[in-house]
């Protein structure tokens, strides 16, 4: 057991590492739990218990937590109870509900509540690459403004600055009138020509059989040369009219479905969803073709495009990936989709365009917003790595839940630069150790977990 409560303490770092060793010398059968030897050396009025003034590191940061009791101190058994996950200090009402509880009823042969239902997973050591910062910018993939198809005064405008759009949702009516007479006079042409069709139709029907009679009479002393030359010449020529009148017919069909294009556009709709970012007409303005109606920027498909030295754009391709961060410890992956051509001559940058994953951020994000984006540079070198998810703040310090022989125990952590969806540990964390990463809101200290997210090794299924 001592080599035990050695190597754990020994997995924390500073002050932690400090409480671990006063919790860990206190026997946890005694019903009254004294301070253990580092505990009272920083017990400065030799009370036997820790004042606020007192305590250091995690008990400082999280007294209140520990103070079970409201007495406005810790004892042995409440620092016991915070850092090695042991009983309830007996004095608390929790601990005689307990007692009194049967240990059945599907809540575990020790009673108490039942365990949390957590998922775990591991802090590994992996490799990573050195990163530089470079200066970025979120820019929309689709942006700029809707122009008007047709001409014409603006009867309604049904969109202001800053309401959000879907493709095809109307955001001006241009003078349908006009445009409605002009189809209906469209429409009357294509009927006058349907009906001079079919008159060239039955007259070219007609003389066809007029010639198919003098054909069948070429024998007979009633067949007339002359009304037979008479009758080809006749067909050929209403042969013809038809051609021309089913040209002058398709001539009027075609003109009728641009008057009705004419007709739909007097509706301007967005071409694509997001956000109108400027309006720039109003009711009773005339438009010509081409005029600017509304700008829109569709917020949700974002790119981040990096002004990159052009001294490190040869260690970059294709594919490869980089943290963006955001601002206020946000930070999302991205993938390099394209190096543009170009160089600016004062700075010496190159334009580099990079997809991010911006799937799950919940602030909202802005075209030409500043981000700072992380650039691979030399090689690389191996990091104990964290899941962001396992981070929980607590009274302004860093904190994860690791399972201690199934029981959360809260540890102090310090982080360094993200990489990917992990952080890197720079203390409180070692190899191996199992964090909560998904339902560490309400966690207590000591409380029992239940991992059914099946712990993975690797440190990258859970988190």
């Amino acid at each position: 057991m001592k080599s035990v409560r050695t190597g754990w303490a020994i997995g924390m770092s500073g002050a932690a590492a400090l409480l671990a060793a006063m919790v860990l010398a206190a026997p946890a059968h005694a019903q009254t739990v004294e301070l253990a030897p580092p505990a009272k050396a920083l017990d400065s009025n030799g009370n036997g218990v820790l004042e606020r003034d007192e305590a250091k590191g995690p008990a400082a940061a999280n007294f209140d937590t520990i103070d079970i009791d409201k007495s406005g101190t810790l004892d042995g058994a409440e620092l016991r109870h915070f850092f090695a996950g042991g009983p309830r200090p007996g004095g608390a009402p929790q601990d005689a509900a307990n007692k009194a509880r049967p240990s059945g009823g599907g809540q575990g042969s020790q009673g108490g509540p039942p365990p949390a239902r957590v998922e775990l997973d591991a802090v590994v050591e992996e490799r990573i690459r050195q990163t530089t910062p470079v200066v970025g910018r979120i820019v929309a993939r689709q942006t700029g403004p809707v122009a008007a198809r047709i001409s014409g005064a603006v009867l309604d405008m049904l969109v202001d600055v800053g309401d959000r759009v879907e493709a095809g949702d109307v955001l001006a009516i241009i003078d349908q009138e006009r445009m409605q007479l002009e189809r209906d006079r469209y429409a009357a042409i294509v009927a006058q020509q349907q009906a001079n069709l079919r008159a060239r139709r039955a007259d070219l029907e007609q003389t066809r059989n007029e010639l198919n009679r003098l054909e069948g009479i070429r024998k007979s002393a009633a067949f007339s040369q002359a009304r037979y030359e008479d009758a080809v010449q006749a067909v050929a020529s209403q042969t013809g009219a038809v051609a021309e009148t089913r040209a002058q017919l398709a001539q009027a069909e075609a003109q009728l479905k641009r008057a009705d294009r004419d007709l739909t556009d007097t509706n301007v709709v967005a071409p694509y969803p997001g956000v109108v970012s400027q309006t720039h007409i109003e009711v009773g303005a005339y438009l010509s073709i081409g005029n600017p109606v509304a700008t829109i920027i569709n917020d949700q498909n974002l790119e981040v495009e990096a002004d990159v030295p052009a001294a490190r754009v040869a260690d970059l391709s294709d594919g490869d990936l980089v943290t963006v961060q955001i601002g206020d410890g946000i930070s999302a992956a991205a993938t390099l989709r394209a190096v543009v051509p170009t160089e600016n001559t004062r700075t010496r940058t190159r334009p580099v365009r990079f997809t991010p994953d911006f799937d799950d951020m919940e602030i909202p994000l802005a075209n030409n917003q500043n981000v700072t984006v992380l650039i691979p540079v030399g090689g690389s070198r191996n990091a104990i790595t964290v899941s962001k998810d396992a981070i929980t703040q607590r009274n302004g310090q860093s904190m994860v839940f690791v399972s201690n022989n199934g029981r959360a125990q809260p540890r102090q952590v310090t982080t360094g630069e993200a990489t990917g969806s992990r952080l890197v540990v720079r203390s409180g964390l070692k190899v191996g150790d199992l964090v909560v990463v998904r339902g560490n809101e309400g966690l207590r200290p000591g409380q029992r977990l239940l991992d059914v997210g099946g712990a993975p090794t690797n440190g990258r299924g859970g988190g």
